[in-house]
């Protein structure tokens, strides 16, 4: 995550879920990273970005090569200005946690969070908040589509590099880690050497 994306509104919610999001960014090829801890609406929902996609704005009309005879992918933006326009990118986010008053609950809030609601990469000492709590852990793994393991471990490489104490953050995670997936031990080798920082 770019230190400019930290704290700062990216897209808006397009489709609402009890357990996720999708959202818009508003510049394409902008997402926040694989793992990165979001701060959706008021109240506040937070979620983990679990997929990205650049696409099309309308997926009838499906992208064509452009780029014959330039020599970068900023030529082909420079020759065909109309792309911005066509093109947006969205991510996918696990909820899971909200605010309810003073306190951070980790667990799926009563409503999801409402159509256009802004979205926010959470900043380092407000991941550092959330991630505390370990609660979240198992609404992570209880996601088994492609590339959540590789979520769930980039998100646990950021709360680890925004707790005061990386090595036993990373210590208390992997003891949860190992009650969790007691019964899967291949699936926790590979999201502790995943998360390997």
């Amino acid at each position: 995550m770019t230190d400019t994306q930290a704290g700062r509104r990216v897209g808006e919610v397009t489709v609402s879920h009890t357990e996720r999001v999708e959202a818009q960014c508003y510049r394409l090829h902008s997402a926040p990273p694989l793992g990165s801890l979001l701060r959706i609406g008021s109240p506040p929902v937070y979620a983990v970005v679990r997929e990205i996609r650049n696409e099309p704005l309308d997926p009838s009309r499906p992208l064509a090569p452009r780029g014959a005879g330039l020599e970068s992918e900023d030529e082909i933006y420079a020759a065909n200005p109309q792309l911005s326009a066509m093109l947006t990118t969205r991510f996918t986010a696990t909820i899971v946690g909200h605010r309810a008053g003073p306190v951070i609950r980790q667990g799926l809030p009563a409503q999801p969070p409402n159509l256009h609601a802004f979205v926010f990469v959470c900043d380092p000492s407000e991941t550092a908040q959330f991630a505390g709590q370990l609660g979240c852990l198992r609404l992570l793994l209880a996601d088994r589509s492609p590339g959540a393991d590789s979520a769930l471990a980039g998100f646990l490489r950021l709360a680890a590099g925004a707790a005061s104490d990386a090595r036993e953050f990373l210590l208390r995670v992997g003891r949860t880690l190992a009650a969790e997936l007691s019964s899967e031990p291949q699936r926790l080798q590979a999201l502790l050497r995943e998360m390997a920082i």
